[in-house]
């Protein structure tokens, strides 16, 4: 035998036990010698049996093996044992708990060091983060627990069992503990390196999709194994520490793999041939070639040679695309410091292999996350990843993974000259671009570079650097998108979404990381490297796209992704900003920078393209191309890193240049042109019409946004956090979450926390969350406070960061709401009557940090003046612009003036003589800078522009065109006098908006002559001498026409208004005359220098004579409707009326119209120098000459004109009151006419006239009253319900548990429907059927309950509405209407609704009158009424109305379940009676219940959150009548029976025999209020009220008299005595009339009576001593009185109901409860109305029959079946009927404690746990929702949650699911999410607790669901309903 054979023999225990001993005596024997060497050998036996069981031919995964190796391990211990032997010398300090995705772990952003640090439940649990702002979360990836690693987390937060201070230190484990595992574990990892070497196929013989099928199956065949290892790892330091020497142990591995291969044995050959295969596995995963300089890397060399069994393990991982079992198993031993080490080491050295992994897997989504799983927990030690960058080239191994990941997916870049150009970029269709393979390496990229020490190696190393940046080249001008010029895109490319995320994550990412470390100029070195290597790049990058000249951009191309320029922005703003940099040291020369801003300018005009809709045709994907290029997670990196690459290239380059190339750009040329002639187009025409406004708005837009950011220039982290927290603010109130979602970030880091918050709490105020009147919710959301709309809200800003165009739309509209309801507008000149729009408030920005130049220099220009003159002409003279232009206008000049300008080229021309200038000077039309002779702010203001001149050659064909705009008829048509009352004078000429500019208009004269005195934009009648010029214009398509003479009669002095084109050339020049001079001017002689200039072509000119400040002035008056409407300041503050326009205040405002605005910047021209100020004076006396001497007319007039306007006020005020009090006359008739529907019998009662109602109908809306031939009917909702089953006893049970100790507490199961289904059941028992389905209601579970929205129909128009619908089939609306079920929606109020109940023709005159008031003759009527019941006569059963009665009772049994009706009962007429008195006992009750469950006045309007006007109208009358019918038609006999037992009135002895059974329920044992409803529905509806209160006090006294015996039981014993004795005392005295009129008296009788029958022996109860109503020992007469009090109110309350509804009485006000027995005893005629005090309750009784005789024979009927059964009659005497509210479980305040209760708890059905576990909210139970695994087996095939809903609540629950913390309400077929009742601390839902914060209950939300759950409101609050066809 061998020795395996001998040991197996021995059995498990033994021979483990042998073998420990062996190990010992081996230990002891070698211990000298082999303390040197690594390799000791094992203990002959044991290596025996070894080989025996782990032999590699045998099963890896046999069981036996794995049990053996279990019990082996021990050494003679149990397994059990071993382990808890083990664990007591654990001593780890780290929790290091391994997790795979979806696993429930925390972060707290306030212990994390990094980024990634995360805890498991435990440690979180036990540690303290009490305040702190932590998240739960679901691992998407995987993941360990941090706790007690201090380099990730701060110590603070560690749980009190890890940690350094948490440790005990405990002695190492004893030898002879672990010495076999020391022997064993070597063989057993190299078992499990056999079975991978063996198992693994070459990659060239499968799919990729086959080898992944193979690993999966390789592995699941080692799992028994694995978790044996598992189960090691999990016993703590002791255990680790063995398997993890072995594993960095490199003398085991040879001696096992190597040295074994030169043996001859068996073993042998199968070693060589694993050796062969892991080999060749080891050649099939390559290394990608190591770029020249790194060759030497050992990490990147070409063969990979193995150490240690962690090198080869770590290798089989990659090899296997990193299976869980084996990564958990790595990653469980992390906490061991030196295998950490070694295994970041090898996965280091597998690094490069991974990458090409990545890219050739065909799961590279999840093999992403795996390989993330355990990169991070390796690269996020600092100290750890410092080592592997220092020794194993760390960096270089990912930049250069990185590059070759992109170099194998390169493709020709298509952005610059596609002949010459050799550049190329990512193919972002690629899949490695498109499935993000790159994630992982960037991920662990950016984590590394988290660390300074690692960041600082990267940008100091060139070779490094210049290796990224040749990286980021591939994606720089990556997608480009080439404009559709013809026909819309055929196929939308979504590679845009690959492009963005690359960037973000690659380029971006890396760079904030690195920038972050910059701070000081410690540092200065690292960012010149940078910046001069990126330089580099961007050079390397012109040359390679072939791009020399600015001008070489494509107009139709763009690409969003330049990463070079972004890098080189965001450095250099970081080396300026903090390292004392000066833009000089690190800026190129002017022409690179003029080639930079080339391509940030087309990245900025293509965004303004697209969104000026130029780039429709190229489909959505480009819009969503610019949205995100500005969404908040890439506006850092991107819009705001070009934005300030191009504020540096305009304040660099000549603003003349810049300007140039932004307005070509953005194509703005041809509308700027002002002499009206077009270029003809390129042949593509890049802009229609339509676009030119939008676009010239764009442009003028971005040169705002360029002079006015400041988000780089100079704003603090503080005020820049400000500034976009009001932008998110004034787009849209938001929540926090929202809030802190969309606050831009650099690449992960966000704002802090406490920034965050201290600057939401200035500017945003919370609203706590809200209901809307719809019962919406609203959650808690910020709202901006008044100031932010004053002085923060930036519409500029807004732009730059409204993803959509209507955010910005929003945010106007806000203001301007804002600002009108507040009255805040300033309206510039005197206040006009008008409502004014204000103005967007551009802001003027905050000055700019001194180490830039300020980008208002730009407006310091002749360049700028120009464009600014072109802009404000087209604004005076045109209608072509739109006021965001004109307003956008006026902002650029208040810009130019807010900045001094301290120095100006061309100070020394001389402004008196203007001659010389234009001598030297050719001006060129929109050239901007020859319209002005300096760049000096304060002359350009008053330089007059007299004409510009064209140099092009006019075709002689065309037709003169007149610029539709610059004729003065068209516009505000000046011939008539300007006249105030009536702004309709503005004629505008032609048809809708003409054209700019119209042919063939040469009709008209151009010279229009003006009525001068009243011009709006007047003539300059050219007297005064200013500084002239005359500008020359490009002009095409203008000239002579052959209607020339007939334009310009060389007869008439033409006047020219400033406005006229006249041609200008040397052959047919007409005589011009200067306006006002008179005097004829020759081509030839007067302008010589003109004519000199000119070339024999010809040109023509346009006549300007208008200066900026005349411009300014007239668009003042323009806007103002006034002529000469401009104060200045220095009269305003003269003048009192205006004295509110001087404050400081008004200056510094930014709200108000155009006028105010111009006004501001008028204001501001007068304070630059004395000349303008002058100027303006004189321009105005010069526009308006007569305007002064008229003033003071002007003011009368005004005067006049007010009081006018007061007085059409004060009309307007009284005719709109006279409608308002129409509007309310007409709606008080209407609801007089609808509330006529409740009431009104009382008067037909009194009067004895026959008013008739009449209805509404809503389909024909012909109003009628409702008759038997075309009835009427209610429009209703019927539906099942188990409300009032859910009532108890007492509410403190009903909490839902979340401990195993509550689950007991929880007392679901005493409810109201359980005990009466047991009093039911017992009564069924013991008493005949008849009687018994009599004597009490059913329907508290399972009911019907039915309500209006109060509309009528005729019951003829909805039955053909209803076929309509039918016959339409499922349209989109009615998909969640079941039309074959009678389900609609109410035409008027669209309230879902499934019937109609008929409204019976009004009884006319057949009320039935009592014929004496005398109670015993009444009694006696209703005896006679009920023995011939009248069904009134003129009821046909074929009439259209029995129709509808019987249809809507068919309806009634339909609408609740199968288990719920009596069907089958052996006395079916029985049956009807009780389920049609039932459902009015239904509604009564649920009827109450919406009142609070009392009827106190109060208690009604605390009980529900509705407001008042939306309370369902009551149906209750209509229901009754038809209920009634059904009653009379069963006509039962036994009912005259049951009357005459309650009263006592029987006719004679026989009939009291004939009548009463045997077996009846005795009358003590029936429901009064049951008796009460049959006999107010057998007699006839309409019945004298007398009657009635006869039938509510007989059936009172029953019901009093059962009060008394329920307490005689519950006296105690000798209470009962006392009162038996002086009963029988006064009963004994024959004179004595015995009358019951005292509760002393009631509860005699009938303790004497029953004293014998064992009913009051309360020792056959189960729980002896107290229950709920035990009474206690001293009991006073006043405690019995209150009790029976309590136990008659039930009867009163409905009987009050009853007469409420029926008589259409109103019920009495009660306040206090302790009145409500007294005021309702009054209402229902029991007692005095006119007593002061309080009743009590025997006064109340009206006997009719001598009541001692009464009482006895109820009580003997009692006495015979109690003798009978004492158990039972005990029981149902004491049926409870004092009930709480219904109400839903009592939750506990934090939601966590249900989520850690129930999200992992087993299913008590299935005993598994569910996906999604969800509660009941009526009982507490756990359903599976959406699984099929707890259907029942038989047949059902519901769900698990519907049939729940079913069986407790009828068809209708809330359930609350756990795993998403909403709320699900089943309502019968349909089902819908409702909502969260838990709300985070800010009034936040967490739909899917994707956020996971902690939620909090929020009470108001939980009241209004548990109110639309009691008064049955869901149909009508909810409208997102879907059908759940039983699967949920």
């Amino acid at each position: 035998m061998t020795y395996a054979e001998i040991l197996i023999k021995k059995g498990k225990r033994g021979a483990a036990a042998f073998v420990q001993a062996e190990c010992m005596s081996n230990k002891a024997g070698s211990s000298g010698a082999t303390q040197t060497q690594e390799v000791y050998q094992i203990p002959q036996h044991l290596q025996a049996l070894l080989d025996h069981l782990l032999h590699p031919e045998k099963d890896i995964n046999d069981s036996e093996t794995v049990d053996w190796c279990r019990w082996l391990v021990g050494g003679g211990r149990t397994p059990d044992d071993f382990s808890h032997n083990v664990q007591e010398y654990n001593n780890t300090v780290m929790c290091g708990l391994v997790w795979t995705a979806n696993f429930v772990a925390f972060r707290c952003q306030t212990c994390r060091i990094s980024q990634c640090m995360s805890l498991c439940a435990d440690c979180f649990r036990h540690g303290n983060h009490e305040g702190h702002d932590y998240n739960m979360f679901k691992s998407q990836a995987g993941g360990a627990c941090d706790c007690g690693d201090a380099s990730v987390m701060r110590e603070s937060g560690f749980c009190s069992r890890h940690g350094p201070n948490a440790c005990r230190r405990r002695p190492g484990a004893p030898a002879e503990l672990m010495c076999v595992a020391e022997n064993m574990l070597p063989k057993m990892i190299l078992r499990l390196l056999q079975h991978l070497r063996d198992k693994s196929i070459p990659a060239v013989a499968a799919t990729p999709e086959e080898l992944l099928e193979s690993y999966k199956v390789t592995i699941e065949q080692a799992d028994k194994f694995l978790n044996l290892l598992h189960e090691f790892c999990d016993m703590g330091t002791a255990m680790r520490s063995v398997i993890t020497r072995c594993l960095v142990n490199t003398g085991q591995y040879q001696s096992l793999t190597e040295h074994i291969l030169s043996d001859d044995s068996e073993y042998a050959n199968f070693m060589r041939r694993s050796a062969d295969k892991y080999s060749e596995a080891l050649n099939s995963l390559p290394n990608p070639d190591p770029p020249p300089e790194f060759c030497d890397c050992p990490a990147l060399t070409a063969r990979l040679t193995h150490h240690s069994f962690l090198e080869e393990l770590v290798f089989w991982t990659v090899k296997y695309e990193f299976p869980q079992k084996l990564v958990c198993l790595l990653l469980n031993m992390l906490p061991d410091s030196q295998y950490k080490e070694a295994f970041t080491r090898a996965f280091v050295l597998h690094y490069s292999r991974m990458s090409m992994m990545l890219v050739k897997s065909s799961n590279s989504d999840s093999l992403s996350n795996r390989v993330v799983h355990v990169s991070v927990q390796l690269f996020s030690n600092e100290e750890l990843a410092l080592r592997m960058t220092d020794n194993l080239y760390l960096l270089h191994i990912m930049v250069s993974s990185l590059k070759n990941m992109m170099s194998n997916v390169l493709t020709q870049n298509t952005l610059g000259d596609l002949k010459q150009n050799y550049h190329e970029v990512v193919d972002c269709a690629e899949h490695v671009m498109k499935d993000h393979c790159y994630w992982p390496l960037v991920s662990d990229l950016n984590n590394v570079l988290s660390h300074p020490p690692i960041a600082y190696r990267f940008m100091q190393d060139e070779k490094l650097l210049n290796m990224w940046f040749d990286f980021l080249s591939m994606f720089q001008g990556m997608n480009v998108n080439v404009r559709e010029m013809e026909s819309h895109i055929e196929f939308e490319p979504n590679t845009y979404y690959a492009a963005f995320s690359a960037e973000l994550e690659a380029s971006a990412s890396p760079m904030w990381a690195l920038v972050s470390h910059l701070k000081d100029n410690s540092t200065r070195q690292l960012t010149l490297n940078v910046i001069k290597q990126c330089l580099a790049a961007i050079k390397d990058w012109f040359d390679a796209i072939y791009f020399s000249r600015p001008d070489q951009v494509d107009t139709l191309k763009v690409s969003f992704h330049l990463p070079l320029h972004r890098y080189f922005s965001v450095f250099v703003r970081q080396a300026v900003k903090l390292q004392g940099f000066s833009l000089a040291e690190l800026l190129p020369d002017t022409d690179t920078l003029h080639l930079m801003m080339m391509h940030p300018l087309r990245v900025q005009t293509a965004f303004y393209e697209i969104m000026c809709h130029m780039w429709v045709r190229n489909g959505l994907q480009i819009k969503g191309q610019a949205m995100t290029y500005i969404q908040c997670h890439f506006c850092n990196s991107m819009v705001d890193a070009d934005m300030f690459l191009l504020q540096l290239c305009a304040t660099r380059l000549e603003p003349a240049t810049f300007l140039s190339a932004v307005l070509d750009r953005f194509h703005a040329l041809p509308w700027l042109s002002l002499s009206g002639g077009e270029k003809e187009q390129e042949s593509p025409r890049l802009l229609d019409q339509e676009q030119e406004v939008p676009i010239m708005e764009s442009a003028l837009i971005f040169l705002a946004s360029l002079i006015t950011l400041r988000t780089n220039l100079g704003l603090s982290e503080q005020d820049l956090t400000r500034l976009e927290m009001v932008t998110l603010l004034c787009m849209g109130d938001k929540t926090h979450s929202l809030l802190s979602e969309h606050m831009p970030e650099k690449c992960g880091s966000g704002v802090l926390t406490d920034d965050f918050e201290r600057v939401l709490a200035e500017v945003g105020q919370f609203r706590e969350p809200q209901f809307e009147p719809g019962g919406n919710m609203q959650q808690g959301m910020y709202v901006p406070k008044p100031e932010v709309w004053e002085t923060m809200y930036d519409p500029i800003y807004v732009l730059l960061r409204a993803v959509h165009r209507r955010d910005f739309q929003n945010s106007i509209d806000r203001f301007n709401t804002y600002a009108q309801q507040n009255g805040r507008v300033n309206v510039g000149g005197s206040p006009a009557d008008r409502a004014t729009v204000p103005w967007p408030p551009w802001r003027l920005p905050p000055p700019c940090d001194p180490l830039y130049q300020d980008p208002r220099l730009l407006l310091h220009s002749k360049f700028a003046h120009g464009l600014i003159f072109n802009l404000l002409y087209k604004a005076v003279h045109g209608n072509c612009t739109s006021e965001n232009i004109t307003s956008l206008t006026v902002f650029l000049l208040e810009l130019a003036l807010s900045h001094p300008q301290t120095q100006f080229s061309g100070q020394e021309v001389a402004l008196s003589t203007p001659t010389p200038w234009f001598i030297v000077h050719e001006p060129v039309d929109l050239q901007y800078d020859t319209w002005f002779p300096t760049d000096w702010l304060s002359a350009n203001l008053r330089h007059t522009v007299t004409a510009i001149f064209s140099n092009q050659p006019a075709p002689v064909h065309t037709s003169m065109e007149v610029d539709q705009v610059s004729d003065g008829s068209t516009d505000d048509s000046e011939s008539t006098p300007y006249n105030v009352e009536t702004p309709t004078s503005v004629v505008i000429d032609g048809a809708g908006s003409p054209p700019l500019f119209r042919q063939g208009d040469s009709s008209r004269s151009l010279a229009i002559t003006m009525s001068q005195a009243s011009a709006l934009v007047p003539v300059m009648p050219g007297t005064v001498d200013t500084v002239s010029s005359l500008s020359m214009v490009q002009q095409s398509g203008q000239g002579p026409s052959t209607s020339q003479p007939a334009l310009l009669p060389a007869t008439r002095e033409s006047l020219l208004s400033g406005r006229e084109v006249v041609p200008v050339g040397d052959v047919q020049l007409g005589p011009v005359q200067h306006a006002g001079g008179g005097v004829p001017v020759h081509a030839g002689t007067a302008l010589p220098e003109q004519a000199a200039i000119t070339s024999p072509t010809q040109r023509s000119v346009v006549n300007i004579n208008d200066s900026i400040v005349s411009l300014l002035v007239k668009l003042h008056s323009k806007l103002s409707g006034k002529p000469d409407s401009y104060t200045p300041l220095v009269e305003r503050r003269v003048d009192a009326a205006q004295a509110n326009t001087t404050t400081q205040q008004y200056k510094e405002s930014r709200i108000g119209d155009g006028c105010f605005f111009i006004e501001k910047v008028l204001d501001k021209i007068c304070d630059v120098d004395v000349a303008c100020e002058q100027f303006i004076k004189v321009t105005r006396a010069q526009l308006w000459p007569t305007q002064h001497a008229r003033e003071a007319q002007q003011e009368e007039r005004q005067e006049k004109e007010e009081a006018e306007a007061r007085r059409r006020r004060a009309r307007e005020r009284q005719a709109k009151m006279m409608r308002d009090f129409a509007e309310k006359q007409h709606r008080f008739m209407k609801t007089a006419m609808e509330t006529a529907t409740d009431g009104g019998e009382e008067e037909a009662e009194q009067t004895g006239a026959n008013i008739r109602r009449e209805y509404d109908c809503v389909h024909c809306h012909q109003t009628q009253p409702s008759t038997e031939d075309r009835p009427m009917g209610l429009v209703v909702l019927l539906q099942a319900t188990s409300v009032l089953g859910h009532k108890h006893r007492d509410n403190e049970g009903l909490v839902l548990p979340t401990r195993p100790e509550e689950k007991a507490a929880l007392a679901v199961e005493d409810s109201l429907a359980a005990e009466y289904e047991a009093r039911f059941e017992e009564l069924s028992r013991h008493f005949d059927t008849r009687s018994h389905l009599l004597a009490v209601n059913t329907g508290w579970q399972g009911g019907v309950f039915v309500q209006s929205c109060g509309h009528h129909v005729h019951l003829a128009c909805h039955q053909s509405y209803m076929q309509s619908l039918r016959g339409t089939g499922a349209r989109p609306t009615s998909q969640t209407l079941a039309v074959d079920r009678g389900e609609y929606m109410c035409p008027m109020c669209r309230q879902l609704a499934n019937s109609v109940l008929p409204i019976p023709p009004d009884m006319e005159g057949q009320v039935v009158r009592a014929r004496s008031q005398c109670a015993v003759i009444l009694g006696h009527e209703v005896t006679a009424l009920l023995r011939e019941p009248p069904l009134s006569p003129n009821m046909s059963a074929q009439s259209q109305l029995m129709h509808a009665m019987s249809q809507i009772m068919e309806n009634l049994t339909k609408a609740t379940y199968p288990q719920y009706r009596q069907v089958g009962s052996p006395q079916p007429n029985h049956a009807v009676i009780l389920f049609v008195s039932s459902i009015a006992r239904t509604n009564l009750e649920l009827d109450l219940v919406t009142r609070g469950g009392v009827l106190i006045t109060a208690a009604g309007a605390t009980a529900s959150p509705l407001p008042a006007t939306s309370k369902p109208r009551s149906c209750f009358l209509p229901l009754l009548h038809v209920l009634a019918i059904h009653m009379k038609i069963m006509s039962l006999k036994p009912l005259v029976s049951d009357w005459c037992q309650v009263s006592g009135l029987w006719q004679d002895e026989d009939d009291r025999t004939l009548l009463v059974r045997e077996n009846d329920v005795p009358v003590l044992l029936r429901d009064p209020t049951t008796l009460l409803l049959h006999f107010s529905l057998i007699l006839p509806v309409q019945i004298d009220r007398a009657f009635f209160t006869t039938i509510v006090r007989q059936v009172y006294n029953l019901c009093w008299t059962q009060a008394c015996l329920k307490l005689a039981c519950r006296l105690p014993a000798h209470h009962r005595t006392v009162l038996r004795d002086e009963w029988r005392r006064q009963a004994n005295n024959p004179a004595n009339h015995m009358k019951v009129d005292t509760l002393a008296a009631g509860l005699g009788i009938i303790i004497s009576t029953l004293d014998s029958s064992g009913l009051f022996n309360d020792d056959v109860e189960h729980p002896r001593g107290q229950t709920a109503d035990s009474l206690p020992h001293d009991v006073t007469f006043d405690q019995l009185e209150v009790r029976l009090q309590a136990n008659c109110l039930p009867f009163l309350r409905i009987a009050s109901l009853l007469r409420h509804y029926i008589y259409n009485e109103p019920l009495p006000d009660i306040w206090e409860a302790d009145w409500e027995f007294t005021r309702l005893a009054q209402f229902l005629g029991m007692a005095d109305m006119d007593m002061s005090g309080r009743v009590a309750s025997a006064p109340c009784l009206g006997w009719l029959v001598p009541p001692a005789s009464l009482v006895s024979s109820w009580a003997t009927g009692m006495e015979v079946f109690s003798t009978r059964s004492q158990l039972a009659a005990r029981k149902l005497v004491l049926t409870n009927n004092i009930w709480r509210q219904p109400q839903l479980l009592r939750l506990p305040r934090n939601y966590d404690a249900i989520f850690q209760f129930y999200h992992k708890r087993e299913c008590t059905v299935c005993q598994r746990v569910p996906k999604d576990p969800t509660l009941c909210l009526l009982c507490g139970v756990m359903v599976c929702l959406r699984e099929a695994c707890c259907r029942p087996p038989a047949g059902d095939l519901t769900h698990e949650a519907v049939r729940h809903s079913i069986d407790c609540g009828a068809g209708t629950a809330p359930f609350l699911a756990v795993n998403s913390a909403t709320i699900v309400v089943i309502r019968g077929k349909r089902a819908c999410i409702w909502g969260s009742i838990y709300l985070d601390a800010f009034g936040e839902e967490d739909r899917e607790l994707k956020r996971g914060k902690p939620l909090f209950l929020n009470p108001e939300r939980y009241q209004l669901l548990e109110t639309q759950w009691l008064s049955h409101r869901f149909d009508h609050t909810n409208r997102k309903w879907i059908w759940h066809r039983d699967q949920l």
